[in-house]
């Protein structure tokens, strides 16, 4: 997830019937458990300002999902199914019952999915910028050149640093100041892994469905209680959506990150910090 040997030193393999997973765990070992689901183009890496906080009480496990940071997936083919088997036998493999997620773009859509599929295994869910019920720039181009395999290797090695820089910030709210280094992280994992992270994340995507009604109907009353984070000034994912996820559970609030785009963890850490937190607190016990 950083590249100090205190993380190095604290993260390990898990192997799967899917994949070879990067899992950094933190905080109690006998705390509940709290796992972390990145979105696509990023990592583990994009909660560093996030996870600190909830080390004291919970059991922190990040994940670098397929494709992405220190993890890989098997060939064939990553549909909806398949990712949410992946976090089961991840969790099982954890000695993990039940969990409260927390996911982001990507992640948020695939922790509802789970939470979805598999009741029982999700105790509360946080969901920022989950664009399975609904995205204004599908972005499906880029996936799909990456997700070739010969072209997307020639693809992502080519890709301009600038053009780069300048998708990721358009992507972000008008408040984003990126952190030196930053950028060019997530821009060296695109050249290292962009096929494999379109190729597994391109499934998930194709999921949704062509108008987003797929998860709609699994998610309809599902009583998990969910904090729903999205941006007020997000290009991707616009609020509708999760006004669209409120409307379906029935114990959702939803926040409004003002000046925010597609990337909450990243753009507004200590408001997103502190809003989990909150929520984390209201709904103990």
């Amino acid at each position: 997830m950083t590249s100090t040997p205190e993380e190095k030193h604290s993260s390990r393999l898990v192997d799967l019937a899917d994949g070879q997973l990067r899992v950094y765990e933190k905080g109690r070992p006998d705390g509940p458990p709290l796992v972390f689901l990145h979105g696509f183009l990023t990592s583990a890496f994009t909660w560093r300002h996030i996870h600190p906080a909830f080390t004291d009480r919970y059991r922190v496990i990040l994940v670098d999902l397929p494709g992405s940071g220190g993890s890989s997936g098997r060939d064939g083919r990553w549909d909806a199914n398949r990712w949410v088997r992946l976090v089961a036998d991840l969790l099982d493999e954890l000695g993990v019952d039940r969990a409260i997620l927390v996911g982001s773009q990507m992640g948020g859509s695939l922790a509802a999915w789970f939470a979805a599929l598999s009741r029982e295994r999700v105790d509360r869910m946080v969901l920022m910028a989950a664009g399975a019920l609904g995205e204004t720039e599908a972005n499906l181009t880029l996936y799909r050149l990456l997700a070739r395999r010969r072209l997307g290797a020639w693809v992502s090695r080519l890709f301009p640093r600038r053009t780069f820089e300048r998708r990721w910030l358009a992507a972000h709210g008008p408040d984003y100041n990126p952190e030196p280094g930053v950028v060019d992280h997530y821009f060296q994992q695109l050249r290292r892994q962009g096929p494999e992270m379109a190729r597994t994340g391109l499934g998930l995507r194709l999921s949704y469905g062509e108008h987003f009604d797929a998860l709609a109907g699994p998610i309809s009353g599902l009583a998990v209680p969910t904090l729903l984070i999205f941006g007020a000034r997000d290009p991707i994912v616009p609020v509708s959506t999760g006004q669209r996820f409120s409307a379906l559970l029935t114990d959702a609030s939803l926040v409004v990150m003002p000046g925010c785009g597609d990337f909450p963890q990243e753009e507004k850490p200590k408001e997103i910090t502190e809003a989990i937190t909150a929520f984390l607190r209201k709904t103990d016990g």
